[in-house]
Parts: C-alpha cells; structure tokens; sequence
C-alpha cells in the first residue's frame, strides 16, 4: 500500500500528460479545419470587395447619368420653345391658298382638321386638293417647305384626272395633307431619373436576398 501511495504521483502525471495531449489534438483539429475555411471565407471577402466598387461605380455612372439625361431634357424644352405659340389656321390656309393659286393650281379646297396632342407639341392637320400637272404640285411642295411658318407635307395622294387634257402635260387630282405645330406650354420632359433610382435599389435587394439564400444553404 505504501508502495502504491508512493507511485500515485506518476498516475496523476500520466493522466494529466494524456489530457493535455487529448486538448493539444483537439486544437490541432480545430486549427486544421480553420485553416481549410480560411481560402473561402478570403474568397467571400474578395467577392464582397468587389460588388462594393462596383456599387460605388455605378453610383457614380448614375451620377453621370442623372446630369446627362437632364441636358438633354432642357435642351429638348429649349427646342420646343422654338416652335410656334399658336396654329393660325386663317394665315396657314391663305397662305397655301396663295401658293396653289400662284402656281396655278385649279380646283382648290382646304379643310382644317382638328389639334392633337404628340407630347412637347401639339399639330394640326390641313387637307388640301386640287387639280394640276405634276410639276405645279412640286413647285407648290417646295414653295410650302421655303415659307416662313412651320408647315410640313405629311401625305400625299395622286389621281389622273377625267377632265380632257388640253396642253401636253397630264393633270392630275393631288390630295395634300399638310401639318402645322405649336409647342405645348404645360409639357415638362420626363427625365426618368426615378425610374433609374427605382431599378437601382430593386437590384441592390435582389443581390441582398441573394447573399442571404447562399448563407442559409452553406450552414
């Protein structure tokens, strides 16, 4: 018994020794796994990295962006300002009543339509006939395109005519639609820029929502 007593401090070593070995491997364990997660969680870091440069650019593009889109939209209102305040139907019909007259246009009869709106401008339509050669129609095309008011030929429609033809040149029965434009004062140029805002944060939560669907699968 003595004997024994004697020797109880080598058991206590010996048990103390195999449980700081058994500590020792646990930690050299943990270490190792540690370490093999270390590439994965650096590569998550990267990513992360990343997409945060890239938000910032885009921040940025939509900076850019914003200043562009509302350059074009004043130089747009600036233009529209350029068009007339109001359509003088009385001064557009004599003045192509004038013209058809001059080139010697026959058979003459105008009938105004009525305004529609096309956003920043409103237009409004004239029909104009008449009976004459090609070449008096022409001349009457261009002289609408050199006058001073803002007056476009939109359609054109050509018939030979059943009247008996006197000179050498075939006539013809022309139906004209002319346009005419006024700009409209209550239009404001949709910039688009909350649109642009809009699709901006539903990206960033669709990225959101995604990084945390492949948190959940890694566990």
């Amino acid at each position: 018994m003595q004997k024994l007593v004697s020797k109880i401090w080598i058991l206590i070593l010996a048990y103390g020794g195999f449980e700081a070995w058994t500590i020792y491997q646990e930690h050299e364990e943990a270490m190792i796994q540690l370490e093999s997660s270390i590439p994965q969680i650096q590569g998550q870091i990267n990513r992360a990295r990343k997409e945060k440069k890239q938000i910032a650019g885009y921040k940025r593009d939509i900076k850019e962006a914003k200043e562009n889109i509302e350059l074009v939209a004043k130089e747009v209102e600036t233009l529209q300002k350029k068009l007339p305040e109001s359509i003088k139907d009385a001064e557009n019909l004599n003045l192509i009543r004038n013209i058809a007259s001059e080139v010697n246009i026959k058979s003459i009869f105008l009938s105004p339509g009525i305004e529609e709106n096309k956003g920043f401008y409103f237009t409004k339509r004239y029909k104009v006939q008449g009976t004459g050669t090609y070449l008096q129609f022409l001349i009457l095309f261009e002289k609408i395109g050199a006058s001073e008011r803002l007056l476009n030929v939109r359609q054109v429609e050509f018939k030979r005519s059943k009247e008996k033809q006197r000179g050498r040149f075939q006539l013809t029965n022309g139906t004209i639609i002319v346009e005419a434009y006024r700009y409209n004062p209550n239009h404001k140029e949709d910039r688009g820029i909350s649109d642009i805002e809009k699709n901006f944060a539903n990206s960033n939560k669709r990225k959101g929502r995604g990084k945390k669907s492949r948190k959940g699968k890694k566990k």
